[in-house]
């Protein structure tokens, strides 16, 4: 994705340098956009997610409601790519998880490793620092079947 991100970049220079009347901040603005748009090439499409997904402000967010039956996968709800997020920057995580086999909500953040935010059954809640960049909340299942309800505010 850096490549695609750089390319984004350099085209948005050059249409900035060949545009007259386009100010820094519209380029900036067209190109934080840009690297939005390819961010949301991470999430799992609507058609393909085991339950169903509300949005909340942004694809940051939301609540996620799904039932499993001996499901082996990974699925990422919310998350996205960032220069500048302008709501808030913490968000409060809170997982249900109800079943049988292996289940668990993940954290990716950029290029850290993976933080493990719920894991087995129970009720989960954590807070979650957005950086700049790449974040997103993957569930991760190996022949799990029952429930799990995600919300992300």
């Amino acid at each position: 994705m850096g490549r695609v991100t750089a390319a984004v970049f350099a085209l948005l220079l050059l249409a900035g340098a060949l545009l007259p009347g386009c100010s820094k901040d519209q380029l900036l603005d067209t190109y934080s956009a840009a690297v939005a748009a390819a961010g949301n090439i991470g999430l799992t499409s609507g058609l393909t997610l085991q339950g169903e997904r509300q949005f909340g402000a942004d694809r940051y967010t939301g609540t996620y409601s799904a039932e499993y039956k001996d499901f082996t996968g990974r699925e990422c709800p919310f998350g996205g790519t960032m220069l500048e997020r302008r709501e808030q920057q913490y968000v409060q995580v809170c997982c249900t998880i109800q079943g049988q086999g292996d289940a668990k909500l993940v954290w990716q953040c950029g290029a850290a490793e993976p933080v493990t935010l719920a894991e087995g059954e129970g009720t989960f809640s954590q807070t979650a620092y957005l950086s700049p960049g790449s974040n997103y909340f993957n569930l991760e299942l190996e022949q799990f079947t029952g429930s799990i309800d995600l919300r992300i505010e």
